[in-house]
């Protein structure tokens, strides 16, 4: 009997912003991930994407946070890191699911990344929508201009790291990201600007999704399957995250609105996506040996 089709998988190939991310996404990758991370001790996770000058996107931050708190609930302990212009969007996500604001902001001097890696010697390096070079070391925006300006060149902490080094996770949703170098020949080959704004910069474990926050609440719900442990947020602190990006000073990546919206989508289509993976989270648990029968964490228990 063939195997039914993931129900964490089904709704992270939702493609509203029609990117063909089925040409260049993997089915399975966002529980590779979880398992990549399940055991995470020192986790640095980045983000962050100013699509213009003071104006970092909502798209990114709610997903990093929401990650991180899982992460953290398992154990691990995490720190994220951008640059200045998405503090106060981390911040304020954080502060919304109640989390410890251990936020550092990325020195793009010379030998910043390494000192940074030395300094805290993360099992784990995560990006979650955050712009990486494309071949020409430019950073490019999904209408190919450039944003270099008024972003820290973070990925050069996945450049340096060794294969002796962190695992490396990347979520996105275009090809510009983090990660995506891992798939670029497949971004190639759809049109001549994917071509061009493609990252080089690859990672170990690679999640697409519609919505790069999708793809991080994809990872948190297979981490829950794993674990048995309800670690996704609700509808309601969805909404909340949005709103809190906003007053923070985002906008929308797409409309470049500061409005309740990521990628041109409300509030509520976000919502309904986060309820939806809650129930991706917990379907075939009761099936497996054990799981259900723990559903208490054994590290980090504070919420």
């Amino acid at each position: 009997m063939a195997r039914a089709p993931d129900l964490v998988d089904q709704i992270l190939a939702l493609d509203p912003g029609h990117r063909d991310i089925a040409a260049f996404s993997t089915p399975g990758a966002a529980s590779k991930a979880a398992q990549a991370l399940r055991g995470a001790r020192r986790v640095l996770i980045t983000t962050g994407f100013t699509v213009e000058p003071d104006m970092p996107e909502t798209d990114g931050p709610p997903g990093a946070a929401v990650l991180g708190r899982a992460l953290r609930r398992l154990g691990a302990r995490v720190t994220y890191v951008t640059d200045g212009a998405n503090v106060p969007l981390l911040e304020a996500v954080l502060k919304t699911l109640d989390e410890p604001s251990d936020v550092v902001v990325y020195s793009p001097e010379a030998d910043g990344a390494r000192r940074l890696l030395a300094a805290e010697r993360p099992t784990h390096l995560v990006a979650i929508e955050r712009p990486g070079r494309n071949r020409a070391g430019d950073y490019l925006n999904m209408r190919g201009d450039s944003v270099a300006a008024w972003n820290a060149p973070i990925d050069e902490l996945f450049v340096c790291a060794t294969r002796r080094g962190p695992v490396t996770v990347g979520i996105g949703d275009g090809g510009n990201e983090i990660g995506m170098g891992t798939v670029r020949a497949k971004l190639a080959r759809l049109d001549r600007l994917r071509a061009r704004i493609a990252t080089v910069v690859p990672v170990d474990h690679l999640v697409v999704a519609g919505v790069s926050n999708w793809g991080g609440y994809g990872v948190v719900a297979a981490l829950a399957r794993l674990t048995g442990i309800d670690l996704l947020h609700t509808p309601a602190i969805e909404r909340r995250l949005i709103a809190a990006c906003v007053a923070a000073g985002a906008c929308d990546g797409i409309t470049r609105r500061r409005e309740p919206t990521v990628d041109s989508l409300d509030s509520e289509t976000h919502a309904a996506v986060v309820d939806l993976l809650r129930l991706a989270s917990r379907s075939g648990l009761a099936s497996r040996s054990g799981i259900m029968g723990d559903s208490t964490p054994r590290r980090g228990t504070r919420s």
